[in-house]
């Protein structure tokens, strides 16, 4: 059963580890930039219509159309959802939509190290706090594990996380 940690973060104890599940935060242009699949089948039809001398359709059809996949665009955006499973193992990450998964990536715990918060390098208002992460490193490369997250949210997540497994500050051979 899911419990509330932080924010919009929730978690449960898995066995020796924890299942942590990281709602993505979805910035505001990015939800106004579905406005475009709005006109889009219009825009297709119309152009179709011109260069082979066809009448063009009735605009309510492609107006339906079009409102249909600005729906579908909506619904896809808001629905994403990461996924961080960590036992002392290994650790997983994995991106679903629509409550299916799209992507996963699992890493040794043994190779992963550095793990914190990175703040947002364009501050908070115009990305507000889109930008800002939790960071990992393995092999010498840091990788993003969530995107979006608020540092509080970051911070409750990482104690969880450590009291899984230790990760240590440099890598070790």
């Amino acid at each position: 059963m899911l419990e509330k940690l932080a924010g919009r973060l929730k978690w449960e104890r898995m066995g020796d580890g924890i299942r942590v599940v990281i709602p993505v935060r979805v910035p505001w242009l990015t939800a106004i930039s579905g406005i475009w699949l709005f006109m889009l089948p219009c825009f297709i039809t119309v152009l179709f219509c011109k260069l082979r001398g066809i009448t063009v359709p009735c605009p309510f059809t492609l107006d339906l159309i079009g409102l249909l996949f600005v729906a579908m665009w909506f619904t896809m955006i808001f629905t994403i959802q990461h996924v961080l499973t960590l036992n002392p193992a290994e650790m997983t990450m994995q991106v679903r939509m629509f409550g299916i998964g799209v992507r996963k990536r699992t890493y040794a715990t043994s190779c992963l190290y550095c793990l914190r918060f990175g703040p947002s390098e364009y501050g908070n208002y115009l990305t507000m706090d889109m930008m800002s992460r939790i960071q990992i490193d393995r092999d010498g490369k840091t990788r993003n594990l969530a995107f979006g997250i608020t540092e509080t949210e970051a911070d409750a997540l990482i104690e969880k996380m450590m009291e899984v497994y230790k990760f240590p500050r440099v890598q070790t051979q």
